[in-house]
């Protein structure tokens, strides 16, 4: 497992866009040697990080990679809590996890791993994980993404169906 240097923490400040979608998507058509696995709990914190770091090295996804382990392993595993992975020809591509709260579903974090970007997955999977977030019959399903992430996210999110519905300052952790 990756261990991160704290020392080499700084903090950045970032624009994090909060985003909202209101109508449901259908389920995107099967994309061929492809499939989604619900992680069954308890959900072990290195095998979460594997995930969650493997999507978001390259983004300063730190978070989760420097919270206690006792505090991650409950937030993970927590009833309202469902980690997918996406596997492409059986080999892991990526990670979706939910939070399912009484009016809505918020994508907590979710994206492919590095040898699967530029694959013609990306739209695939994103569409998925909407479909998916639907289907648990929320009031909307929200998102928020920062200026750490690929640059194109904001946009992929908005011509998904996503609505811009607030932007703030937040100081996000970063390696030196």
């Amino acid at each position: 497992m990756t261990t991160i240097d704290v020392s080499k923490i700084k903090f950045k400040p970032v624009t994090v866009t909060f985003l909202e979608m209101q109508e449901p998507k259908a389920f995107p058509a099967p994309l061929a040697n492809t499939h989604f696995e619900l992680l069954p709990k308890p959900i072990s914190v290195n095998e979460y990080r594997k995930y969650y770091y493997g999507v978001g090295e390259k983004y300063y996804w730190l978070d989760r990679m420097v919270m206690p382990d006792e505090e991650l392993l409950e937030k993970i595993n927590a009833p309202n809590v469902d980690i997918f992975i996406f596997k492409v020809n059986n080999q892991i591509a990526g990670y979706i996890e939910f939070a399912r709260e009484e009016k809505y579903v918020e994508i907590l974090y979710f994206g492919l791993l590095p040898g699967f970007i530029g694959k013609g997955m990306g739209k695939y999977f994103l569409h998925w994980v909407i479909a998916k977030a639907w289907s648990y019959q929320p009031k909307w399903i929200q998102l928020n993404t920062c200026t750490l992430d690929h640059s194109n996210a904001l946009s992929t999110y908005k011509k998904a169906g996503f609505t811009e519905v607030k932007k703030e300052i937040h100081q996000r952790r970063i390696l030196m």
